[in-house]
């Protein structure tokens, strides 16, 4: 669902009328004196190095005219010595006249410092602020600085709500870079039946409280606290009712986390990360179901097509589940409801799309197939005054929602409708769910997971807390289940929902709170979609998708990226080894229905799933879409026509056949003729060798009882005929060759 062609790739579709976002400030690449810059659009930092007397860059032009009140100029920086002379030019016409000197920025070099100046007498003066209006920034008049600038951005007159925002994220991202005292900690943290039990430990020099932080609070702007408890010096373990009654709710301490503050001075001084929970009460252990294969179908559903689902071999699926209008704190809300207890509130769950749900769900675990339920919050589809409650207060537009976290009601609410799921689909005889994804693409969240605007890490916090509370749940019912944040093609490529917001990024933010407040088996699903979604030839067209780690995309063409970053140790999950990786949504296109186009949408699966079976840090794929869906702006992405095709109705396009052979005897044989539209000659010819490399071997035994050796890349090597000691093997690489690897 790439966001430049706002497709509506989902069945449920929220109609919502937005409200200006916050405007940011790109710098142009050319256009500038005396200064070099560089951009990390991981970061959504500039680098910016001065080289004269004259220093300046300009930023691009005005994608939009600015509304009346965005008069105010807002970045932050750091520098080890003053600037001396900070201006501003407003073009289009470059002027002395039309310009104003604001004066020194002051030195700040450890600290990131906030910077606002008043732009409103200027805008009116030099009629600044029409659409690709330019406005240049001119640095001091000193050479060999070093400035890095962040968050560059023209925001509203008295906007609170913005300073608050960046104040948060700012004291996250001190929180999160903060190295605390060995002195005092929270060590463990295990949920028990009736009991959450908080293991510690402190040193005797201060008055230090063990303190809980519910999800719909913010830790870093706490002064007082729900809960807290004096801590005597040395090791403890704090005993603690599991559900506490607050506000007629009682509410599930699992979904907390704990944190020790110092109590010595006039305020409270947090003295350690806080942490969460580390072992989860087993309410009930799901039967095994492993994965089987690779090959996937998404936005599955029942249909009259079902026997496609055996025809294909499709061995996971992803099923679509509209949270919001499920449930509801009011009986009349539907017409036969499941009265639901959670928190020791009643809430009422539609029969008719639980029975529906049923249906879909039963069929894929009579086969066999893997679920990953994609949870999603729409405002528009919900019953009476659930939108209020359910959906985030600051949502302002798009197609769904960030759940809302922010209040106690809210947070119990969520909680409950993924608890009855959770529940209900771990026992095999209503159908499974084995994994959930969160919630979707939310590095283009302004239109798919919409939270307002917000800076990047203020963002991720209420994101992960929404994926803890579902992995917490889940994980009470069904040990094996992974939840996942779900990605677009973008890598360091940042949406313009503002800086930072980049997969990349956000997985890296993903790992900064795990490691600061205990990680959990959190996984990736991505959708790796061409470039431009209309073209089906991404082989050749994606220019901007590298074999780097510092590609802007990852599409089918570079999977090796994504496939490199989940095997590196570091992005392990500990306990659990590689974190699930799945290709949950993506697809080619065939523009249209002619010969052309529908042999390059069936090659590009030939590449994807070539890829997709070698590489083993990707552990499935599923093809959005089914069949081709009007609803999705004349993108024909799916394997079947559309169902009122003039020519042949939901007739089977030859991607149809291409999927069907995917990872079969005939697959060869179906494959080959494709390879001529790919241009190659031999299928190791579309991998990146130089990206994979040959890395330490591992082993698999196959069925017929043969050890092959793949590279942890995921590349065959060959077959092995001796096994030596230290991890060596010697492997057959041909008829007349061997090797040694280690």
């Amino acid at each position: 669902m790439m966001k430049r062609l706002a497709l509506f790739l989902f069945l449920a579709v929220v109609f919502c009328v937005p409200t200006r976002a916050v405007y940011y400030l790109t710098l142009t690449s050319s256009g500038k004196n005396q200064l070099n810059y560089a951009y990390d659009g991981t970061t959504g930092i500039y680098t910016l190095t001065t080289s004269g007397s004259d220093p300046y860059v300009y930023a691009n032009g005005l994608s939009r005219a600015l509304d009346d009140d965005e008069q105010y100029l807002y970045f932050e920086y750091k520098c080890s010595r003053v600037v001396a002379g900070f201006q501003t030019y407003f073009g289009n016409s470059w002027t002395e006249e039309r310009s104003h000197i604001f004066g020194n920025l002051p030195r700040s070099e450890s600290q990131w410092r906030a910077m606002e100046f008043d732009l409103g007498d200027d805008r009116t003066a030099f009629g600044w602020g029409a659409k690709g209006h330019r406005i240049r920034l001119d640095f001091g008049q000193q050479s060999g600085l070093t400035i890095q600038v962040r968050n560059l951005k023209i925001r509203r007159a008295n906007d609170v709500a913005d300073e608050t925002k960046d104040r948060l994220s700012n004291h996250l991202e001190n929180y999160l870079s903060t190295t605390f005292s060995d002195a005092c900690g929270v060590d463990y943290v295990a949920v028990e039946g009736t009991q959450v039990k908080v293991s510690c430990h402190v040193d005797a020099d201060n008055k230090y409280a063990l303190v809980e932080v519910p999800p719909y609070q913010h830790l870093t702007e706490l002064t007082s606290f729900v809960f807290e408890v004096p801590l005597s010096a040395g090791d403890t373990v704090v005993s603690i009712p599991r559900n506490i009654l607050r506000s007629s709710l009682r509410f599930d301490r699992m979904l907390s986390k704990w944190a020790i503050i110092d109590r010595s001075g006039d305020t409270p001084k947090l003295a350690c990360h806080a942490r969460y929970a580390d072992d989860i009460y087993v309410r009930r252990t799901a039967a095994s179901m492993p994965l089987k294969g690779k090959k996937g179908l998404g936005g599955f559903w029942i249909n009259g097509d079902l026997a496609d689902i055996d025809d294909l071999g499709i061995q996971s699926v992803t099923v679509n589940i509209v949270l919001t209008s499920m449930i509801s704190t009011q009986y009349s809300s539907f017409s036969n409801p499941i009265n639901y207890t959670y928190a020791g509130r009643s809430y009422y769950i539609d029969q008719a799309q639980v029975s529906a749900l049923d249906q879909t769900l039963k069929e894929c675990t009579r086969r066999g197939i893997v679920v990953s339920a994609i949870l999603l919050v729409s405002p528009s589809a919900c019953p009476a005054g659930m939108s209020t409650l359910m959906t985030h207060p600051e949502c302002d537009g798009g197609n769904y929602s960030m759940p809302n976290l922010t209040t106690l009601e809210g947070t119990c609410a969520y909680a409950a409708i993924v608890q009855f799921l959770a529940d209900r689909y771990s026992r095999n005889a209503n159908g499974r769910i084995n994994h959930w994804i969160l919630h979707n693409e939310v590095d283009f969240g302004k239109e798919w997971t919409n939270m307002g605007d917000q800076p990047v890490r203020v963002y991720m916090d209420t994101y992960l807390k929404s994926m803890r509370i579902v992995s917490y749940i889940a994980r009470q019912f069904d040990q094996e289940a992974w939840v996942m944040g779900s990605y677009t093609h973008s890598w360091l490529s940042c949406s313009s929902d503002g800086p930072g917001y980049s997969t990349h990024n956000m997985l890296r933010l993903t790992q900064l709170f795990s490691a600061a407040e205990g990680d959990f088996p959190w996984g990736v699903a991505a959708h790796p979609y061409p470039q431009d979604l209309t073209k089906p030839k991404f082989w050749t067209n994606d220019t901007q998708s590298t074999y780097s780690l510092q590609t802007q995309y990852v599409t089918f063409k570079n999977l090796e990226v994504l496939n490199a970053w989940i095997l590196a140790e570091e992005n392990y999950c500990p306990g659990r080894g590689k974190r699930l990786l799945f290709l949950s949504e993506n697809g080619t296109n065939s523009p249209d229905y002619s010969q052309t186009q529908l042999t390059l949408q069936a090659a590009g699966a030939c590449w994807a799933w070539k890829k997709v079976a070698a590489l083993r840090g990707i552990d499935g794929i599923q093809w959005h879409n089914w069949h081709d869906n009007r609803a999705e702006y004349g993108l024909r992405i799916g394997l079947r026509r559309y169902s009122d095709d003039e020519t042949e109705p939901d007739g089977r396009k030859p991607v149809w056949f291409v999927w069907q052979a995917a990872g079969t005897d005939s697959e060869d044989a179906v494959f080959q003729p494709y390879m001529t539209t790919l241009g190659i000659s031999h299928w190791d010819e579309i991998f990146d060798q130089q990206l994979l490399g040959v890395e330490t071997p591992f082993r698999c035994d196959d069925t017929a009882g043969n050890v092959q050796i793949f590279t942890t890349s995921g590349l065959y090597v060959g077959r092995c005929l001796q096994s030596l000691p230290h991890g060596l093997y010697i492997v057959r690489r041909g008829p007349n060759s061997r090797k040694v690897l280690w």
